[in-house]
């Protein structure tokens, strides 16, 4: 048993660096321009969301839910899966996430930006990270823009982008969207570490600022009713 603690994230992997950034780059060459499609039409219902537009209002959940699903299907499933199994259950567990925004879209119309200013200001913060800037990460290590993550096609952009509007966002149920996105960052972050890419930093990251926008918004909300 002492064996195991001589183990690393590495010692877990089924694929190198080299044929993972391969794999994203192909992925990439496929369905280019899509990735300006998916990341222009969020950031524009995004938006116009916030500005309490009903009609942005009310497919802002099911454009993440394309967003899921097209990631899981084509990435996941299609792509990922044959070179780790681990990915095999990511891809069911992005359906899942797929079925919950759709599920929760048929409520009613749920307002964005009408939470407390630091989950309002912190959330779409790394929203538009995952939506904006996310790609263009690769740079630091020496990548290729080739290779670059977008929202809708890659899960981590995807799914920080998707935690970061759910903070700004008020509704009773919508926690129930928040344990997938934050998975899939703790495993993502497990991934990109046992590969040695300083990229890991960005998802265990978004993990603990999650955490920190919502412990701080429930001490306001308490805070405020015991003044009350």
């Amino acid at each position: 048993m002492s064996d195991w603690w001589t183990y690393t994230p590495a010692d877990f992997l089924m694929f190198s660096p080299r044929v993972y950034f391969r794999l994203v780059e192909r992925y990439n060459q496929d369905f280019w321009p899509l990735q300006l499609v998916f990341v222009a039409g969020m950031l524009a219902i995004m938006v116009l969301a916030s500005k309490q537009v009903r009609f942005a209002k009310v497919v802002l959940l099911p454009a993440f839910a394309v967003a899921w699903a097209f990631s899981a299907w084509q990435f996941l499933w299609l792509r990922f899966a044959p070179i780790t199994w681990g990915a095999t259950y990511a891809a069911m567990a992005f359906f899942l996430q797929t079925a919950l925004l759709l599920l929760l879209s048929w409520r009613a119309s749920h307002d964005i930006l009408a939470v407390s200013r630091w989950r309002r200001y912190g959330g779409m913060a790394l929203a538009l990270f995952g939506l904006l800037l996310h790609p263009f990460l690769g740079l630091l290590a020496a990548r290729s823009l080739a290779a670059a993550e977008a929202f809708g096609m890659m899960p981590d952009p995807t799914a920080i982008t998707t935690l970061g509007v759910l903070l700004a966002m008020r509704g009773r149920h919508l926690w129930l969207l928040l344990p997938i996105p934050l998975l899939w960052c703790a495993f993502s972050g497990l991934i990109l570490t046992g590969m040695e890419d300083l990229g890991a930093v960005v998802p265990i990251a978004s993990i603990f600022f999650v955490a920190v926008l919502l412990l701080t918004s429930r001490r306001s909300r308490t805070h405020s009713s015991e003044e009350q």
